[in-house]
């Protein structure tokens, strides 16, 4: 039997497996070849959607699909499509239009299966086209008729806050899934879309036991990713809510994360 045979690994991307150059280190590269070479099941448990993702390829392949838009989709690499999601109804329309209406500088972008709307820019909006090579797919939500998975409110770091406040008062506050998922973004997905139960509907799928399973992150919509997972794992430069969860604080994203994670679970299980 392998060494690793039986576990699966999901990680955040952004702050964890990336450092703050958005690179993934030849370290953690290594490490997470030798894991998967050696039995381990691994992926990427994101925010993203696919076509955002996909520019991890070029540092790392996943050998099991990859947990998607925050935990409403599991997508298969592979065969390049998805083997399981949810979808948000169209009252979550109505819930854009509430937050649009009560903070007027929001930026606003709908995502769908394999396109980023921007439809509603500001700074932050346009950071984020440029920083993820996106097209210029400017529209208006009312007018994006394909199937929206999630939702994207951008502020300025300082009024996330506001939008935070807003959502909790609005009547859609129980209706949906809304989860910080960086200083400047606050997310609308279908309800119970958590990374934690992607990654355990993940498992199910390719037959892992829950308690073998690895969550590694480190901001806010980690939370689940890591106190679901059999052995939760938060990096040094993870939010205190985060580390709390975790069973592991390791190094730093900056510091091969995801290389320390594999020589720990390596470590013990060679003494055991």
């Amino acid at each position: 039997m392998a060494l690793f045979d039986g576990l699966l690994i999901c990680t955040d991307l952004d702050d964890t497996l990336l450092t703050d150059d958005k690179r993934v280190s030849e370290e953690n590269i290594a490490a997470l070849n030798y894991f998967m070479d050696n039995g381990g099941l691994f992926t990427f448990a994101t925010g993203r959607v696919p076509a955002g993702a996909r520019l991890m390829l070029d540092y790392v392949v996943p050998n099991a699909p990859m947990v998607c838009f925050n935990g409403g989709a599991i997508y298969d690499y592979g065969t390049e499509k998805f083997i399981w999601q949810s979808a948000l109804d169209d009252n979550a329309l109505k819930a854009v239009e509430y937050v649009e209406k009560a903070f007027p500088p929001v930026g606003i972008e709908v995502c769908t299966d394999e396109a980023v709307y921007f439809c509603r820019v500001n700074r932050i909006i346009e950071e984020h086209k440029e920083l993820e090579h996106f097209p210029d797919n400017y529209k208006g939500y009312k007018d994006v008729t394909e199937t929206w998975r999630k939702v994207i409110f951008m502020v300025e770091e300082r009024d996330i806050g506001t939008i935070r406040k807003i959502i909790d008062e609005s009547p859609f506050a129980n209706d949906y899934t809304f989860m910080r998922s960086s200083p400047w973004y606050y997310e609308l997905l279908p309800k119970g879309a958590t990374k934690g139960a992607g990654m355990l509907r993940l498992a199910d799928i390719l037959g892992i036991k829950h308690e073998n399973t690895i969550g590694v992150g480190d901001n806010e919509n980690d939370l689940t990713l890591v106190s679901d997972a059999g052995f939760g794992v938060a990096v040094a430069n993870a939010a205190d809510i985060v580390k709390k969860a975790a069973e592991l604080i390791t190094v730093d994203n900056n510091s091969h994360a995801l290389k320390a994670v594999i020589d720990y679970i390596s470590k013990n299980k060679r003494d055991k």
